[in-house]
């Protein structure tokens, strides 16, 4: 084997596993898990309380 044979093999596996996260993150029931993770910090937040301030 060559070395450019081993840089096209390796390019082209590299990409295969690029699409393969793409399909993954992008796929329709990965939404609601992407959307409760943006949420969280959010959620976390307790109202300010006046007498936590002094």
């Amino acid at each position: 084997m060559n070395v450019t044979l081993i840089h096209i093999v390796w390019t082209v596996m590299a990409f295969v596993f690029f699409v393969g996260i793409v399909i993954w993150a992008w796929g329709s029931g990965r939404k609601e898990d992407f959307d409760k993770a943006a949420r969280m910090a959010l959620d976390d937040d307790k109202p300010i309380d006046s007498k936590d301030l002094h």
